[in-house]
């Protein structure tokens, strides 16, 4: 059960950790004085050992040690279940946070949305492996970015007020999976909106055929659980549909980064790899329309 808030906790920063100490003790020094402030509370759920970095550098941290085998989902909804904030941020440890992150999710918090996020911007461009991934991962949320109710939030920078994450507990149980969440968000009458000062930096380095497995593993679970009880009809459409998916996903990606006139010149150096990782994700996705998630979802680690 997801507690009442506990008076004086403003806000609850939640990290998913899965990438080893050296990804998460970036992410940490990056909030700086923030994660000290009486008023915020950081959590840490890490599937790797993490108690004796965290207990001699971040001693105010909260620590939650996970088993091994924790996927990402269940890291961030563990998370969520021992937080107490009346505002509640989900981060990841592959991410820093800009200067002013905290008060601007806590100023952004005043408006009455109740799910707020922010752009998510590439701090990791040595090659063009690792662009690319950002831009199918993370480019809809690149900078520049208007303050405007969206469809979509980044999983890495999105905050929750917490009588919203009250009403979602039941989805949770199972791990905070970003379309299950938003798809329920929806059938609550939730708006999503994006706050383009609360920025965060990506910073991770790619090999091919990891991130390749990832993507098919990734399209696969969101696949299988879009389809959950869903009619033959409507599932025999998405199997045909995802056919068209390695042409019309590049095309997005191609079309919004043009749109926001930055990194041209590394979205063409970084095409070839796109298109790969945009064919995986493809037959991903008609796996999990054809034969359901399989065991996908626990490879999200």
């Amino acid at each position: 059960m997801i507690p009442p808030a506990r008076l004086g906790t403003k806000l609850s920063i939640v990290i998913a950790a899965w990438n080893g100490l050296s990804s998460l003790e970036r992410c940490l020094r990056s909030l700086k004085a923030d994660g000290k402030a009486p008023d915020t509370e950081v959590i840490a759920v890490t599937n790797f050992d993490a108690t004796e970095m965290l207990a001699r550098q971040f001693p105010y941290v909260q620590h939650v040690a996970a088993s091994s085998y924790a996927t990402v989902p269940v890291l961030r909804a563990t998370g969520v279940f021992r937080s107490c904030g009346e505002l509640v941020a989900l981060a990841e440890d592959h991410c820093s946070f800009g200067d002013s992150w905290c008060s601007e999710v806590k100023k952004a918090h005043q408006l009455p949305y109740p799910v707020i996020g922010g752009p998510v911007e590439n701090a990791s461009g040595e090659s063009a492996l690792d662009w690319a991934v950002y831009f199918y991962d993370y480019g809809r949320f690149m900078l520049p970015s208007l303050a405007a109710v969206v469809e979509v939030l980044p999983g890495n920078n999105v905050s929750f007020k917490r009588s919203v994450l009250q009403q979602l507990e039941p989805s949770l149980r199972d791990g905070f999976f970003e379309a299950v969440i938003h798809e329920e968000l929806g059938k609550l009458g939730h708006t999503l909106y994006l706050a383009p000062s609360a920025v965060v930096y990506h910073f991770k380095h790619y090999e091919v055929g990891q991130v390749v497995r990832h993507c098919h593993h990734l399209a696969r679970g969101f696949a299988g659980k879009r389809v959950l009880n869903t009619a033959l009809l409507k599932r025999v459409a998405l199997v045909v549909g995802s056919l068209a998916l390695p042409v019309v996903l590049p095309g997005r990606i191609v079309a919004r980064t043009v749109r926001k006139r930055r990194h041209i010149k590394e979205l063409l150096h970084s095409l070839p790899y796109l298109l790969i990782l945009m064919t995986s994700w493809s037959f991903g996705e008609f796996c999990g329309y054809l034969a359901g998630e399989g065991d996908s979802t626990s490879k999200w680690k």
